[in-house]
C-alpha cells in the first residue's frame, strides 16, 4: 500500500496522474474532496468548470473545533484502531443522522477489506485536511452545499467560505455531514439545477 500524499496539493496532482485526460471537468465533492477541488480550480483553472463543496472546510476561515467536531475526537481515534467492522459502523454513526442501515455498513466493509487503508494514511490524510487554507479560485462557478445537522463538521465552515467568497450557499436540514447517503434525491435536484444553469 502507497503513502498518502500529504498536502492537498499532492493529492490534486495524484488524482490528476491517475485521470490523465485534461479536459475541463465539473467536480462535486464532500468534505477533503471539497479541499481537493477547490485547491485543483486554483492550481489549474483551465481543467475546471465549476466546483460544488459539500460541508467543507479550510483553517483561514474557521477555528478546528468547527472544521471537527471535539466530541467526536475519542470516537475517531477509536474507530482508527478498531476492527474494519466497529470502524465501519462507527464512520456511519459520525456521517449520518438516518437510522443504522446494515447494507450500506456492510457494503463499506467490503470496500474496506478490498482496498484496506493503513493507519498512519488516516492521519496523514488529516494532517493535509488540518493545514488547508484557500483563496478563492477565480475561473469557475461554485456552489456551497451544507448540512444544518452535520455532527461532524460544523455547518458555519462551510458556510464562513460561501459569505467570504459571496457564493451561493445551499443548506440542509435532514442530513448529517454525509449528504449522498443521507438526502440523495435532494442532492441530486440541487446538483442538476446548478448544472443546468451553468450550462445556459
Amino acid at each position: 500500500m502507497e503513502l498518502s500524499p500529504i498536502s492537498i496539493e499532492s493529492m490534486v496532482d495524484k488524482i490528476r496522474e491517475d485521470l490523465g485526460d485534461r479536459s475541463p471537468v465539473n467536480i462535486i465533492a464532500i468534505s477533503m474532496g471539497g479541499m481537493i477541488g477547490l485547491r485543483w480550480a486554483a492550481m489549474y483553472p483551465d481543467e475546471i468548470n465549476s466546483v460544488i463543496c459539500i460541508n467543507t472546510s479550510a483553517k483561514n476561515y474557521s477555528g478546528f473545533h468547527h472544521r471537527l467536531s471535539p466530541k467526536n475526537y475519542f470516537k475517531i481515534i477509536k474507530a482508527v484502531f478498531s476492527n474494519v467492522e466497529r470502524r465501519e459502523k462507527a464512520i456511519y454513526s459520525l456521517v449520518s443522522n438516518r437510522s443504522e442501515s446494515t447494507k450500506t455498513i456492510d457494503d463499506w466493509i467490503s470496500y474496506a477489506e478490498e482496498y484496506p487503508i493503513r493507519k498512519n494514511n488516516f492521519f496523514r490524510q488529516l494532517l493535509a485536511a488540518f493545514r488547508f487554507d484557500i483563496t478563492r479560485p477565480v475561473s469557475c462557478r461554485l456552489l456551497f452545499i451544507s448540512s444544518l445537522n452535520d455532527n461532524l463538521v460544523s455547518h458555519d465552515a462551510t458556510k464562513a467560505i460561501a459569505d467570504k467568497w459571496h457564493e451561493p450557499l445551499l443548506v440542509n436540514t435532514v442530513a448529517g455531514h454525509d449528504i449522498p447517503l443521507d438526502d440523495p434525491q435532494w442532492l441530486c435536484d440541487k446538483v442538476e439545477s446548478f448544472l443546468t444553469m451553468s450550462s445556459c
